[in-house]
């Protein structure tokens, strides 16, 4: 049986005010082609279709379109709900996705209420697809233990509630994948599919903080060995991890964020036969443009502007410069138009105790020492102009103000 593993899409998302959908729908369309290519019948997407949970009209037509063509191209797909999803929006579109052989699993749920996904391909090859969308903290926790803890009936002291919700969580992470496991059969090829952090997984630097860190992790030991291969989602970036099963995070197939600046990026497909050890290999998504930093001097902006902006590429441009340009980022805008970050790079002025004003001296002071602290005299204007903002915000009922 062959299977794909996709995750990560974030579909709609804007990059600082680009638009990023033209990128997905090459990647979509050149990763349905593979798909027909490699003859895969199941494909697995492991959460965070949507960028938000009200996602643009846009992005829900090319994801749409996507599923339809792969769902007439014979191949049955499956999704779980991711953190940046509605469970709310997936479950009702996901009524509709059953026409094309979407099956969408957009909550934690029961092996009898569609936790538990069976599946038979072409040749009479059956599958278990154990499905694990993203389950938010407040399902599992409760909020008095969150906030007062408990105490320890050993010591008599108060156990912290953070701590105690977040073993919880884990625990409870723990519970689900086992009761849904626990319906594998030693006739089938048995798959996991979980959006969530584990343990020991590297981060790309875009995901969204609150979900991260050790506090709201499960552990790689919730995986069983019993499971052929573990599809995750959630990490952006690409990796395997150290599990009792092969578990891989697909990641993202765009480059989100400049942390994520020369990742290699590409979907998971597997062979897999049931009693069998699965055959894991990467395949690289192709469309998506790069994010790329770099280093030029004004002289070799100019130089290599022609190049730069022929590149496929988004940048973020630093600039060694002798003194603050307040004009800098529209001139390297101007002459590379995919520069999407633009930083100045000035000599850091260390100043000396003598520099500093002694406490208690006027904002006017004090300001004008931190513009002598980044390397420039304050000019006039730009002193009364400070008095002017100063003098409205401390008298906002003066007239004119």
């Amino acid at each position: 049986m062959r299977i794909a593993h996709t995750s990560d899409w974030h579909a709609g998302r804007l990059f600082r005010n680009v638009d990023r959908l033209p990128e997905m729908e090459q990647v979509l369309e050149a990763l349905g082609d593979d798909l027909e290519r490699e003859k895969v019948e199941l494909l697995i997407h492991s959460g965070d279709v949507f960028d938000t949970g009200a996602p643009p009209a846009a992005a829900e037509s090319l994801v749409f379109r996507f599923f339809k063509r792969v769902g007439r191209a014979g191949i049955r797909t499956v999704v779980i709900g991711g953190n940046h999803d509605s469970a709310a929006r997936l479950e009702a579109w996901g009524a509709l996705a059953e026409l094309v052989d979407v099956t969408v699993v957009p909550r934690p749920a029961p092996a009898d209420r569609g936790g538990l996904i069976e599946f038979e391909s072409r040749s009479g090859e059956k599958a278990l697809l154990a499905a694990v969308p993203f389950a938010a903290p407040r399902w599992f926790t409760d909020a008095l233990e969150l906030a007062e803890g408990r105490v320890d009936p050993n010591t008599g002291l108060r156990t912290g509630g953070d701590v105690l919700a977040h073993q919880n969580y884990a625990e409870a992470l723990r519970g689900i994948v086992a009761s849904l496991t626990a319906g594998y059969r030693a006739d089938t090829v048995n798959l996991l599919t979980m959006h969530t952090h584990l343990v020991g997984a590297a981060f790309s630097g875009s995901e969204r903080t609150v979900h991260l860190g050790s506090e709201w992790a499960a552990t790689p030991q919730a995986i069983p060995n019993t499971a052929q291969y573990v599809a995750l989602g959630h990490i952006h970036k690409p990796q395997r991890l150290e599990a009792p099963a092969p578990a891989e995070y697909a990641g993202s197939p765009l480059q989100l964020d400049f942390g994520e600046a020369g990742e290699a990026k590409g979907w998971v497909l597997v062979d897999a036969r049931a009693k069998q050890p699965a055959r894991v290999e990467r395949v690289p998504y192709r469309g998506a443009r790069e994010l790329k930093k770099i280093e030029r001097t004004p002289a070799e902006l100019e130089r290599d502007a022609a190049a730069l902006r022929a590149e496929n590429a988004l940048l973020w441009i630093a600039v060694p410069l002798p003194a603050p340009d307040p004009e800098l980022n529209g001139k390297v805008r101007k002459l590379v138009p995919n520069a999407v970050r633009v930083e100045a790079k000035v000599p850091v002025v260390e100043a000396g105790d003598e520099a500093r004003p002694p406490d208690g001296a006027p904002p006017r002071e004090v300001f004008a020492a931190y513009c002598r602290h980044e390397g420039h005299e304050p000019a006039p204007a730009l002193l009364a102009e400070f008095d002017r903002l100063l003098h409205a915000c401390q008298h906002p009922q003066d007239e004119g103000h």
